[in-house]
């Protein structure tokens, strides 16, 4: 039993990170309506999981009209 788990965590040698650059000439122009936001904001489906930045649909559909003066 050691053995199999010993063939399966051992560390490779040649393994390389992939190349995770991203290259792009940049956004020219964002064009941001509030509206827009404040309807998205409000259809949020807040049984979903948090994204990467752990901000749950709940904490966001609450605060819409707070994030919205900030716009």
């Amino acid at each position: 039993m050691n053995e199999s788990f010993k063939i399966i965590f051992t560390e490779e040698k040649d393994f390389t990170k992939p190349n995770r650059t991203l290259h792009c000439q940049g956004l020219q122009e964002i064009i941001v309506h509030k509206e827009e936001i404040g309807r998205l904001l409000e259809n949020l489906d807040v049984r979903k999981a948090m994204g990467p930045d752990g901000v749950s649909g709940w904490a966001l559909k609450e605060c819409k009209d707070q994030l919205l003066d900030l716009i």
